[in-house]
């Protein structure tokens, strides 16, 4: 017997309909009757497989741990879905580094040009006699003929220029000192994607390396929080006595939360709210999966 069926059975006994189901998990008629029929291909993914079947376990009445321990080997693995997605950033990654700044393909040709130059301009400068350190004596009687009198000298600061001036008369250098650049600092987004029956899907950004789950009440909500492969992060009811919950969730990758009450319950992910639907009625139970998204 499979799990599915072992559900329906124990439903059926119970005398309940997959509509007395819904109305309990908030969990759409076609996901129940995939579980049932065991069609999980038809699911968002296997996440949502575990938690749609734990969520049906409970209201049966069934132990959802042993359940699942019990028909493990029926249900599907995210294995695979990781392997892919390590391969998708592999490749990236291996993209990235292959790629070469054109500037350094010309940089071989410039070395020899320059290289080309250098050895033309030091023939020159040889055949000048620039390196001889001869110098041509010159003759006094000229001298005296063409000379006033008195040699020329230049003023101590005739040969500084505008920039040195400057400094001298501000007392302050020219700018050369180097400029700070402020690092930017780390920002966290939280985007609605999309709203249906109950059931919210989010998507969150960071730039952080931490992700901070904050909580808080005046009232009191009976509270599921769970990582993508199904553990329970907590599960119980949740009052004011208990506000703020806090919870580290850096390493997870998606968080899904189950809650009611949801026009008094607050919830932040480093200190950006989690905005929920205008379409949300007060005494709705509410289930919101979070994609964590870092940067």
């Amino acid at each position: 017997m499979g799990i599915g069926e072992r559900l329906k059975e124990e439903r059926e006994s119970k005398n309940m309909s997959l509509e007395d189901i819904q109305n309990v998990t908030k969990i759409q008629v076609r996901y129940l009757e995939a579980i049932e029929q065991e069609r999980f291909n038809v699911m968002p993914g296997s996440f949502y497989v575990r938690a749609f079947i734990k969520e049906y376990a409970t209201v049966l009445g069934l132990n959802p741990d042993e359940l699942m321990e019990e028909y493990k080997n029926q249900l599907p693995i995210e294995k695979e879905e990781d392997v892919a997605l390590s391969r998708v950033k592999s490749s990236k990654k291996n993209n990235a580094t292959t790629k070469t700044p054109v500037i350094f393909s010309f940089l071989p040709s410039v070395i020899v040009v320059l290289l080309i130059v250098g050895i033309v301009v030091l023939v020159w400068l040889f055949r000048q006699n620039y390196f001889s350190g001869d110098e041509a004596d010159p003759t006094p009687a000229e001298n005296d003929e063409n000379t006033a009198g008195e040699s020329v000298q230049l003023p101590p600061n005739q040969g500084t220029t505008q920039n040195e001036a400057d400094e001298n008369e501000d007392g302050k250098s020219s700018g050369n000192e180097p400029v700070e650049e402020d690092e930017p600092e780390p920002t966290t987004e939280i985007s609605l994607d999309s709203y249906e029956n109950n059931e919210s899907y989010y998507t969150l950004t960071t730039t952080e390396e931490n992700v901070n789950l904050v909580i808080t009440t005046e009232n009191r909500h009976w509270l599921e929080i769970a990582d993508k492969a199904g553990n329970s992060l907590y599960e119980k009811m949740f009052t004011a006595n208990e506000s703020p919950l806090e919870l580290d969730v850096s390493d997870v990758e998606e968080l899904y939360l189950r809650f009611g009450e949801p026009q008094s319950i607050n919830i932040e992910l480093n200190e950006e709210k989690l905005e929920l639907s205008d379409e949300i009625q007060a005494s709705d139970v509410q289930q919101a999966w979070i994609t964590i998204e870092k940067q």
